[in-house]
């Protein structure tokens, strides 16, 4: 048992080192995975292979993967079958993308498999993928991914976004906004697409619209409007924040430690992955894995507040005073979320109502935070599916 927690925690180093096909320790990796007859260890370590190579591509095939993969495909553990093929594309195995393209185009197969297999796909730049763009946009446990596709597949046609754009929910449209201004050419037709009012300068948050104005210039600002100025004092702490997720000391960060944190801190107001409260956004959908969105909203949380979650102050006649975000709303009452629960009032009992250009969320939650907590919550915002109960 010591043996395999050592093969474990060794895995967990190299996940903080880029491998290559000439790295003696993918070669250990390999030798391991081939050895071992425990499958939980033999999972550890392909995961090790595929985080120390991620961004990685047409990377030599190392020795010894040929023997591993073949016996990987053999395997009656579904997980080590997918982990072989993502890591078989990484060093250029034509059958891997071939497999993976396979099960992406075959909507029997299971939705986790397939999301695996486009996202192996779209990591190595696949040209093929972009044929089945359109018919994945229509998917919605593959859209999210599909539209992200459009700014790293070379050859995908973004003009596809705008057909499908006002169908889509709100949280595909946001991606469909993040995508767009990742490039310059994709940015160019996110402002023809604004000029065509196919996607409305409302629906541009203020963080995506900063980084588009030096690449667009005066013909964004003068669709999109004057842009709010976020004062120095948060532009710096936001800075410090960010370099201090630089360290290897963050890369370390234990996701489920930032879930029992998430739990306390947020977790009254905002729901992540079904559990939480929902006086706040539903965070599970929003664009956590950029490191600035996540620490804008944290550091301040009142420079883009969303309308529907602006504070509103009720004061009843019956001397109460009510302050939380409107749940809904008609011609007999307002239902109001408060960190409590809901509250119902009755309209004919509305004295006054103030509507407020400020988020609930308190601000400083930072600054009375450990270190190594901090990592450990933004470790937890940044993942892609629930972590293991603590």
């Amino acid at each position: 048992m010591k043996k395999k927690i050592k093969i474990i925690l060794f895995t967990n180093l190299l996940l903080l080192s880029c491998l290559s096909a000439n790295n003696d320790s993918i070669r250990i990796l390999i030798k391991t995975a081939m050895n071992t007859e425990n499958s939980a260890v033999r999972t550890a370590l392909l995961k090790g292979m595929l985080k120390g190579l991620e961004g990685q591509t047409n990377v030599d095939s190392p020795e010894g993967w040929a023997l591993l993969s073949a016996e990987l495909e053999k395997s009656e553990i579904p997980e080590h079958q997918s982990l072989a093929r993502q890591i078989g594309q990484i060093f250029g195995d034509k059958n891997a993308s071939t497999k993976a393209l396979e099960i992406l185009k075959n909507q029997d197969s299971k939705l986790v498999d397939r999301r695996d297999s486009l996202k192996s796909l779209i990591a190595q730049k696949n040209t093929e993928l972009s044929v089945l763009l359109p018919m994945l946009l229509e998917e919605e446990g593959l859209q999210i991914d599909a539209i992200r596709a459009y700014g790293i597949i070379p050859n995908a046609q973004s003009d596809q976004l705008f057909e499908k754009y006002k169908s889509l929910n709100s949280r595909a449209k946001e991606t469909v906004i993040e995508t767009l201004s990742t490039k310059e050419d994709l940015a160019k037709n996110l402002l023809v697409a604004m000029k065509e009012k196919v996607i409305l300068p409302r629906e541009i948050p203020s963080y995506t619209a900063r980084t588009l104005v030096p690449i667009l210039g005066k013909e964004f600002t003068d669709l999109y409007g004057e842009l709010k100025v976020q004062s120095e004092t948060k532009t710096k702490q936001i800075e410090k924040f960010s370099a201090l997720l630089d360290s290897q000391e963050a890369l370390k960060a234990d996701p489920v430690k930032g879930r029992v944190l998430f739990r306390s801190l947020c977790g009254t107001c905002h729901q992540m992955y079904g559990e939480g409260g929902k006086i706040g956004p539903d965070l599970t959908g929003s664009n956590r894995a950029n490191r600035d969105y996540i620490l804008l909203n944290i550091i301040d949380p009142n420079f883009d507040v969303p309308d529907g979650y602006k504070m509103v102050v009720f004061k009843t006649n019956d001397e109460r005073v009510l302050a939380g975000t409107i749940a809904e709303e008609d011609d007999q009452k307002v239902i109001l979320k408060l960190v409590s629960g809901n509250e119902i009032i009755s309209k004919n009992n509305i004295k006054e109502r103030t509507k407020l250009d400020i988020s609930m969320m308190p601000e400083g939650i930072l600054d009375y935070l450990k270190k190594e907590d901090f990592f450990a919550l933004i470790k937890y915002l940044q993942t892609e599916e629930q972590t293991k109960e603590p």
